[in-house]
């Protein structure tokens, strides 16, 4: 049985990306109103919207562009955009909202887990070295100068440090699996950046016990952050940090979810010092000293690494802290992004995923900055800016890469209760039974603020309805980089993929992967991470486009992380099998695809790799892959009757005859 494979709006976001392109938009308010006369700035050209708040301008798109919105009386914002966003919108980017300023309304920034030591300055072989010793300020500027721009917008910008601070050496470590600290200027780079805040609450806070906070305390205080968390008793640890925030108090609470096994544990108790345990009654008692006319912004590092959703008991803690008081609830752990949830009108984020982090995982490298605007205690507005961390630096998310995190926070949120809308390359969240959030499955562009769909978000009842006779089921792409056209963007150098001598990724009509293939050798190429984040023994499939100029052998193996293995074990030693291969034999490019299922049991991660020889008696071949995907199926073969509400939140549908 034939079965077509159907990428919701992302294959058209291939095709003639041209490096000079129209750009074109509308700036309006909340309400939909266009507003006139405000300011486009892109690169260094400025624009100024018309009477319809419309404008138009062309762009060299060879690099992303960063669209600085601005206007009196209202929140600056920006929106990147890369040239696949670009051809994939036709040019359009669609209604960009601006927040009017209000007495009293002020604009929060919360981000996820940040740590700058590991492989920023050790990474693996044939990676650059991103921080120098002695070099520590420089390089961690450099790092964080991509993202700038959007923490500098907020009021008030809040990050998770996840590690303690010093530039000398620390040995006073806890007997756990993994400690870590940074260098002590890494506050001020921070600071550099926009940020005014520090969650201490966590579980890297305590990793060199006293003789590591106090040189913590000592680099904050060589800044203007406020921190609150840890502490050398459980008094100091759980009180709040006090802010003036334009006028309005508001009390910054931080709290770790688990004292841990080892002892001595991580947590502040009585007399010992560490990071604030939360829970529900240490909640319900810090925030009834919280006055009424102050705003509460509780943050809690708990539940379960890698996990799509939050546990029930971070759910429970997190909802009561807002029972109890709350105004915010930020959630932080998992290192990959988690659903949005508006309880009892107020902002409950489970995960906010990495910041700024070394982690090679695939999915940790998904992220967001969340903005949350304030009317004193009462909620206005969220808005979610997707961030990629793009070879351990965050940036803008783009492309394919943006389409994934859009996706992913859209489709976890609606399972508890929030719904999106689609603001520039942002999203907007509402609670799903507030009248004012548009039915994203009737949304139009012209109607309202334009539907989710316009980012890789597929209402796949478009497609299926008339379809008698077929099959569909639904699924999602957890390669998320096939098309290789983040790679490379803000100059960043490419992580990600297996490259050397012969293996490199080359431009054209598009950004692909390009192999030299020698006679009587095999070539190598493919994912040089793992993938943490997979379900086991769901069915999967490889796509893709491969070139090649004369007859090619192709076979695909995975490698699978065991448990227990170290991560340069895995990636040297683990255990790798054939998955399927195709045999090219006519030159050009050609689509390919390959079913398998991902593994049952005793597997942490997974990767792929591609090996590639000539046929049998021939020269030298070139190869080349582009827009790969590997899509693991999230719902079996269902009748083409009707589609599921979880057809509007999946990145790929692929539909077939009934057997």
């Amino acid at each position: 049985m034939t079965r077509i494979a159907i990428l919701c709006l992302l294959l058209a976001a291939t095709a003639a990306q041209a490096s000079a392109a129209s750009v074109r938009g509308q700036v309006v308010g909340e309400d939909g109103q266009p507003i006139t006369g405000a300011t486009i700035e892109a690169r260094d050209s400025r624009f100024t919207s018309g009477n319809d708040g419309r404008f138009e301008f062309p762009a060299d798109m060879d690099e992303p562009l960063a669209l600085h919105i601005s206007a009196d009386g209202y929140y600056a914002m920006i929106h990147t955009f890369a040239r696949e966003d670009i051809a994939a919108l036709a040019g359009d980017v669609g209604p960009l909202t601006i927040v009017a300023k209000q007495p009293g309304r002020r604009l929060l920034l919360f981000t996820g887990d940040a740590m700058l030591a590991r492989r920023y300055f050790e990474p693996p072989p044939g990676e650059p070295v991103l921080v120098r010793k002695g070099s520590e300020l420089e390089d961690g500027k450099k790092i964080l100068e991509p993202i700038r721009p959007y923490i500098e917008l907020a009021d008030y910008a809040s990050v998770n440090l996840e590690t303690q601070l010093s530039s000398g050496l620390l040995d006073d470590r806890l007997p756990k699996s993994i400690t870590f600290y940074s260098p002590a200027e890494y506050a001020e780079v921070l600071e550099w950046a926009g940020f005014d805040y520090v969650a201490l609450g966590n579980n890297h806070t305590w990793d060199y016990q006293g003789e590591g906070l106090e040189a913590t305390y000592a680099a904050l205080a060589r800044t203007k952050l406020g921190h609150s968390g840890a502490g050398f008793d459980e008094a100091s640890a759980r009180r709040p940090f006090l802010a003036d925030i334009g006028g309005k108090p508001h009390a910054f609470l931080s709290y770790v979810g688990w004292a841990g096994t080892f002892s001595p544990h991580q947590a502040a108790e009585g007399d010992k010092g560490g990071a604030a345990l939360g829970g529900s009654d240490v909640f319900a008692e810090d925030l009834a000293v919280v006055p009424d006319t102050t705003t509460a912004v509780l943050q809690y590092h708990s539940g379960l690494e890698y996990s799509h959703a939050p546990a029930m008991s971070e759910r429970t803690r997190l909802r009561e802290a807002i029972d109890n008081g709350a105004d915010i609830a930020i959630g932080h752990h998992a290192h990959i992004l988690q659903g949005l949830e508006i309880y009892k009108g107020r902002l409950i984020a489970y995960s906010m995923g990495n910041f700024m982090f070394d982690q090679t995982y695939y999915t940790t490298q998904l992220g967001m900055l969340l903005y949350a605007w304030m009317d004193g205690d009462r909620l206005h507005r969220i808005e979610v800016v997707p961030m990629y961390v793009n070879g351990y630096v965050p940036t803008p998310a783009t492309g394919a890469i943006r389409y994934a995190i859009l996706n992913r926070v859209a489709r976890l949120s609606q399972d508890l209760g929030t719904c999106m809308q689609s603001t520039g390359a942002h999203i907007v969240a509402g609670a799903c039974d507030d009248p004012a959030v548009i039915d994203l499955g009737t949304a139009t562009p012209g109607n309202g603020p334009v539907p989710l769909a316009r980012f890789g978000v597929h209402p796949a009842s478009a497609v299926a309805f008339g379809l008698d006779g077929y099959q569909y089921r639904l699924g999602t792409d957890i390669l998320r980089r096939g098309d290789f056209e983040s790679a490379g963007h803000f100059g960043i150098p490419p992580r990600g993929w297996i490259l050397g001598e012969g293996v490199s990724l080359a431009d054209g009509e598009s950004r692909h992967l390009e192999i030299a293939v020698p006679r009587d050798t095999t070539v190598r190429t493919g994912m040089s991470a793992f993938q943490r984040v997979f379900t086991p023994s769901n069915p999967t499939t490889l796509s893709g486009r491969i070139y090649a100029d004369g007859p090619v052998v192709m076979r695909v193996r995975m490698q699978r992380r065991q448990p227990g293995t170290s991560m340069s074990e895995a990636l040297e030693q683990g255990p790798v099998h054939d998955v399927g291969g195709v045999d090219i034999q006519t030159a050009g490019w050609q689509r390919f695809s390959i079913e398998f299922d991902q593994p049952r049991v005793t597997t942490e991660a997974v990767r792929l790799f591609f090996d590639l020889a000539a046929g049998e008696g021939h020269d030298d071949l070139l190869v080349r892959f582009d827009d790969l995907s590997w899509v693991e199926w999230t719902t079996p073969w269902l009748g083409a009757t009707g589609l599921s509400e979880a057809a509007e939140f999946a990145t790929y549908a692929q539909f077939g005859p009934e057997p």
